[in-house]
């Protein structure tokens, strides 16, 4: 059996400090034609998003691009600051 990453969690419900649900992710190696994939689910429900990678592409839940295209889109959302909460 193969044993997963200590980082990738599998369980529903896991909280984390800040009081959100961990995603709860799976890495699948490349098989055949397959790409290697992720599947990302959330913490608290079923839903989830399919990432297959290579060195110069990614694919998210069907929508091809770009490594760079894509870091063009997502680090922008990933740079923000929180927000502050309202007193």
């Amino acid at each position: 059996m193969k044993s997963k990453p200590a980082e990738f969690n599998h369980r529903m419900n896991q909280m984390r400090p800040d009081g959100t649900a961990a995603l709860r992710v799976w890495s699948y190696p490349a098989k055949g034609t397959k790409m290697p994939r992720l599947r990302i689910r959330c913490g608290c429900c079923e839903q989830q998003v399919v990432v297959y990678h290579d060195e110069e592409s990614l694919e998210i839940n069907g929508v091809n691009g770009s490594i760079e295209n894509w870091r063009e889109i997502l680090l922008p959302l990933l740079e923000r600051k929180p927000l502050q909460k309202r007193k």
